[in-house]
């Protein structure tokens, strides 16, 4: 279960960037958006790569193949409507952070859901600060905020509700791990 909100955080997450980064793409030419575009396309492709290599443990070509798809295609759409730089470089960003991912995925032998909720809750700050970001450069530009999250508070608050979420299901996850151990206790 834990798998599966991860996954569904992740792409709420980039999606609600990919909307922000297209609505203000006019705002964040140059380096600014560029630097959006690459750190979106890498973190989210990271954590994807973590799940895909987690679930498909031990088929690290399916784990990467999936995970740098992902991070094509964000850095992608993240990327083609600021420059054609920004795309190329989000692209890149995506398929290294893909890589990256699957192969911790894979590697990781105990341990497991605290590796995800450590980097569940290390994509939602990232992603905290590209929205914190891209607002800064719209306050500058004396711009409004446009698409939700308008706020500061907002923000900060259905960030700390997704690490709630993440924390009740690590912890779930892990209960029936910490029981079984002890009937094993028990039966020898």
């Amino acid at each position: 279960m834990l798998l599966i909100i991860s996954t569904l955080l992740v792409l709420i997450y980039t999606g609600v960037c990919l909307i922000k980064l297209y609505n203000n793409r006019k705002n964040l030419e140059k380096m600014t958006g560029m630097t959006m575009v690459m750190s979106l396309a890498m973190v989210s492709s990271l954590t994807i790569g973590l799940i895909a290599g987690i679930a498909y443990r031990g088929d690290l070509t399916l784990s990467t193949i999936l995970a740098m798809s992902f991070g094509l295609i964000v850095g992608f759409l993240a990327g083609k409507p600021i420059s054609l730089l920004t795309m190329v470089e989000g692209c890149a960003a995506g398929i290294m952070g893909g890589m990256m991912g699957a192969m911790l995925g894979d590697m990781l032998l105990n341990n497991l859901p605290l590796m995800l909720v450590f980097m569940d809750i290390l994509f939602v700050i990232s992603v905290l600060f590209i929205i914190f970001y891209i607002n800064a450069e719209l306050k500058i530009n004396n711009k409004s905020f446009g698409f939700y999250p308008r706020s500061y508070l907002w923000m900060i608050i259905t960030s700390a509700f997704s690490i709630i979420i993440i924390f009740t299901f690590a912890d779930l996850e892990m209960k029936p791990v910490e029981d079984n151990q002890v009937d094993d206790l028990h039966h020898h």
